[in-house]
């Protein structure tokens, strides 16, 4: 089965993990903080915390950025689920934007239409492509939100000068690093900033909220100079990654710029072969996006086809296509969140989005036989 997605592991993956596992740390150990040296690199921030999913880390980020009870927070209708419930599981109330019906992602334009009261607002670039952060940040400066970022889809995107993650234009930016992600530690994720402070209280919260320094337990001055000694003053979690993890990162993220050509001359091939009634994505003038998914806009009525027909069909063909996403509005969980606007943009960009194979690995016959099964179905 040809799937929409998939990791693609070598022997110097395997090799680096082999290396962990004959070593003396499995985890808190210096791989940790070697995965976190190359996404700084990668990125251009001052700070990468690395941390156990992307999921974990927009839980992470939100807590330092102070979200909680009294927050309102905007998220892009279409995203994964975890964007908008990572802020509802602090106590915020989440208030969901439209988005681009194109590109799938929240514009300054859409931002700047809002009259809904918001103290954060988090866009996401959406399959790859970079959200305009500037555009956004201009409007979050004369509205008084605090602009974080959502950049599961874009580790290794770039746009000009701008690096997906750089916190350039935002206090914080997650990243995830699932196995169909641009790169894969297995499960993992991270968040930059160029806030030390922040950085510090992302280490900690990471860690079940360790304290090793700024102590005020009745114990601190009864062993002076113990190196065992530290403090816990709020309840945390776990969401440390693991050495072995970090390993294959960091062999991956060796391979960051093979993966991103790998998938651009895939969305390249897409948009010159496939019949019309399909279009693969296009990035914007100057953008290079690292092409997470190809979610393509299809034009089912054209056809005569259903979209869950085309779907049935690809499969019994050995194509496994995918839908991202589900708007969040019509998901059960989120049905009665504030909504910005009537997030038409979404609505219509939901029943046109089909996500074909892309991914590193793919090979050329087998992106032929998508490519002729699409064919076969109309011009």
């Amino acid at each position: 089965m040809i799937g929409y997605g998939r990791q693609q592991i070598d022997d110097q993956d395997i090799a680096a993990v082999a290396a962990v596992l004959k070593s003396d740390f499995l985890t808190a150990g210096p791989q940790v903080e070697a995965f976190e040296a190359v996404i700084k690199q990668v990125t251009g921030a001052a700070h990468a915390v690395a941390i156990s999913n992307g999921t974990s880390a927009l839980k992470l980020l939100y807590q330092v950025a102070g979200i909680g009870p009294g927050k309102r927070v905007g998220v892009p209708a279409i995203t994964f689920v975890a964007t908008a419930t990572q802020a509802s599981l602090l106590g915020a109330e989440v208030v969901l934007l439209d988005v681009d019906p194109v590109t799938a992602c929240l514009t300054p334009e859409i931002l700047d239409a809002c009259r809904e009261r918001l103290d954060y607002v988090v866009p996401v670039h959406f399959a790859g492509r970079l959200c305009d952060l500037a555009g956004l940040a201009e409007v979050c400066r004369r509205k008084g939100i605090i602009l974080l970022d959502d950049g599961a889809h874009s580790f290794g995107s770039t746009w000009g000068e701008q690096k997906s993650g750089d916190c350039r234009h935002s206090l914080g930016t997650i990243h995830s690093f699932h196995p169909v992600k641009n790169i894969t530690t297995g499960e993992g994720g991270a968040v930059t900033t160029n806030d030390a402070a922040w950085a510090a209280k992302l280490r900690s919260a990471r860690h079940h909220g360790i304290q090793r320094d700024g102590w005020c337990g009745d114990l601190k001055d009864a062993e002076p100079g113990a190196p065992w000694y530290h403090e816990f003053h709020v309840p945390s979690t776990n969401e440390r990654i693991s050495d072995i993890n970090c390993a294959l990162g960091i062999s991956q993220a060796a391979k960051l710029d093979l993966f991103k050509a790998e998938r651009a001359a895939q969305i390249i091939r897409y948009r010159a072969e496939l019949p019309s009634w399909i279009q693969a994505p296009a990035p914007a003038p100057g953008q290079e996006p690292f092409w997470h998914l190809c979610s393509a806009q299809a034009d089912f009525a054209r056809i005569g086809l259903s979209r869950v027909e085309v779907v049935k069909r690809a499969r019994a063909a050995g194509i496994a296509l995918m839908v991202h996403y589900l708007p969040l509005h019509h998901q059960p969980v989120l049905a009665t969140t504030p909504r910005a606007s009537s997030l038409a943009g979404a609505d219509a960009a939901y029943p046109k989005i089909l996500s074909l194979p892309c991914y590193p690995g793919l090979t050329a016959d087998e992106q032929t036989s998508v490519i002729a099964f699409f064919r076969s179905l109309g011009s």
